[in-house]
Formats: C-alpha cells, structure tokens, sequence
C-alpha cells in the first residue's frame, strides 16, 4: 500500500507569495515510498502444513454442516434397519443391498491385499471383488458374518490378538457411535488422489453408527441421510492377519 503525508495548509498560502523553492519543500515533505523486500518462497514443509491446516479446516466446516446425531425415532429404528440389512446379506439380494447404499456419496469398502489399506467406492455392489486370491464377490462375507444379535455400547471392544480364535477382548456384536471411525485416517496410507481422499474424509463425517461383528472381524458403518439409514463404510480388514 502506497501511503503519502498530507501537505501542510501553509504551504498554500506561501503558493501566493512567489516562494520560489515551493516544489522543492513539497517534495521534501512528501513521504518517499520505500520496496518491501520480496517474500521468501515457502518451503516443502511449509506448503505441505499449509494444505493440511486447510483441509482440516473445511473438514471442520464439512462436519458442522453435515454430521448431525439421529433423531430418537431414528435410533429405535436402527436395529430393525440392520436386521434387514444383515438378511439381505444373508438372501444375497444385490438390488436390495443396492437401495441401502446412498447415490450421492455410495459405499466404500475397505479390503487389505497387501500391507496397505484398499478402498473400493462403489454404488453398484455386484461390482465388488474382495482382495483375495479367489476375488470373490462381496456376499461371500456371509460365511462368517451371521448370527449379528447387536449389544449397544459406549465403546467398541479393542483387538488383543491373544489367540487366533479370539481377536478382541469381547465376544459378540456391538454397535457403538461412530465417533471413533469420523476420526479414522487409513485412506492416507492408501495411495489416493488428493480429491478422492477428500471425498473419503467427507463421508466418513457422515457415520453415525459403527457395527463390529468379533466372529467375522468385519465393521459396518452406517449414517442417516436425510431421514434414511445407509451404508457408507464396510471394513472388511482382518485383525491380527499381519
């Protein structure tokens, strides 16, 4: 910004009197305008501090707008949307499965076939093959996801990994609110494009509520969009497989 000082009144009145050196203290009055030295270019840190100060921010922004808890109703009817939904996987009913998934945002599925997490957006779910050597399609999970009686918890059971048999520290299926999972960063670790890691981190802000299945090691993630139940996540990674 160029700033100038103000001439002094006088300095008009002596205009009047033929003062021969006026030019000369006006423009001794003036301010002179000193360059400011360029910025120094930020440097990769810098940049890469920068762009997650920013995409923090709009996913705080992203959150306020978008993640709101069920309503009462909503909740009461959670158990009997997921009885349908675990009976659909039971049937094998692909159009069914489909009408549970939303068309705006669909279904990630989250598969480990190698070190790495892999997620697969989908909105078709014929179109899923698991990260196996077989690529078997998505209702093969019912091989060991069943008999799903859900116990509501505060907080999910944690994996031990004392025994092949018994991963977790309880038993059973339990649904918990799906706070822990809005936090949940693995789609940073699996080679994404920068716009489809936003679209993750987006969705996940949508989860409601979490299913953990400890026969299977399978999680379920669903949250309720504009009145209805949906799946947005199904984790599908194994517990103490490394």
């Amino acid at each position: 910004m160029k700033i100038f000082a103000p001439i002094l009144a006088s300095t008009l009145l002596f205009g009047f009197g033929c003062q021969p050196n006026t030019a000369s203290r006006n423009a001794e009055t003036s301010t002179v305008e000193t360059a400011s030295p360029a910025p120094a270019a930020p440097t990769t840190a810098e940049t890469r501090q920068q762009e997650t100060v920013l995409q923090q921010d709009t996913l705080n922004a992203v959150q306020e707008e978008v993640v709101k808890k069920p309503t009462p109703k909503a909740q009461e009817n959670f158990t009997a949307f997921f009885q349908n939904f675990e009976a659909i996987i039971k049937k094998q009913d692909t159009a069914a499965f489909n009408q549970l998934i939303d068309p705006e945002h669909g279904l990630y599925l989250i598969d480990t076939p190698g070190a790495l997490p892999q997620f697969t957006h989908v909105t078709d779910i014929s179109t899923f093959k698991r990260a196996d050597i077989e690529q078997r399609p998505f209702f093969t999970i019912r091989e060991t996801f069943r008999n799903c009686r859900l116990e509501e918890v505060k907080t999910l059971p944690k994996v031990t990994c004392e025994g092949d048999a018994a991963p977790y520290e309880k038993k059973g299926c339990f649904v918990a609110d799906g706070s822990a999972f809005r936090k949940y960063n693995a789609y940073q670790y699996a080679s994404l494009p920068k716009e489809e890691e936003r679209k993750v981190a987006q969705t996940q802000l949508l989860v409601n509520k979490t299913v953990l299945h400890t026969g299977s090691g399978f999680k379920f993630h669903f949250g309720q969009i504009k009145g209805q139940w949906r799946v947005l996540f199904i984790d599908l990674m194994t517990p103490c497989s490394a």
